[in-house]
């Protein structure tokens, strides 16, 4: 019985050069710079480890009149009680449902999750003002802010 080698006995080792070769093009190719393998960094998250605090997400209703706003945190767990300066710059953040919120000892930011608009409520000293601007170029300049006379947080949480 004759037996035919369907492929020449050479042919087998350009084939494997070619694959290897292709496979170095591949591999090598997909390899980045190490600034660009880094993760994409969260604005709000940054801001709290430079404010030295914690990001609260979740639902949120405010209260606002002409002495203060009341940020009510996830069905009264947390509010923070902000108390205005009269004739300061008023923002208005009505609208908002849900927010990631830092408070700390200059004030509060507060970034709506669904239109991403960031609010800025600001101790009104000049430490407070200070910190503050160490914080707002995390946001890129798309903030609003107002100067506050003081922020009290009230821990609600049933034990």
């Amino acid at each position: 019985m004759k037996m035919k080698n369907l492929k020449p006995p050479g042919s087998i080792l350009p084939l494997s050069i070619i694959t290897a070769f292709i496979t170095i093009i591949l591999v090598s190719s997909c390899k980045k710079d190490p600034a660009e393998n880094s993760v994409i960094k969260n604005d709000i998250i940054e801001a709290a480890k430079k404010a030295g605090s914690m990001v609260l997400s979740g639902d949120v209703t405010i209260a606002n009149d002409d002495n203060g706003i009341v940020l009510n945190y996830n069905k009264g767990s947390k509010l923070i009680l902000v108390e205005k300066i009269q004739g300061a710059k008023s923002i208005d953040m009505s609208g908002i449902h849900s927010a990631e919120i830092i408070t700390f000892e200059y004030g509060v930011i507060l970034k709506d999750t669904d239109s991403k608009k960031v609010f800025f409520l600001i101790n009104n000293d000049y430490e407070s003002v200070h910190a503050f601007q160490s914080i707002q170029s995390f946001f890129a300049g798309n903030h609003q802010s107002t100067t506050v006379f003081g922020v009290t947080v009230v821990n609600a949480e049933k034990v």
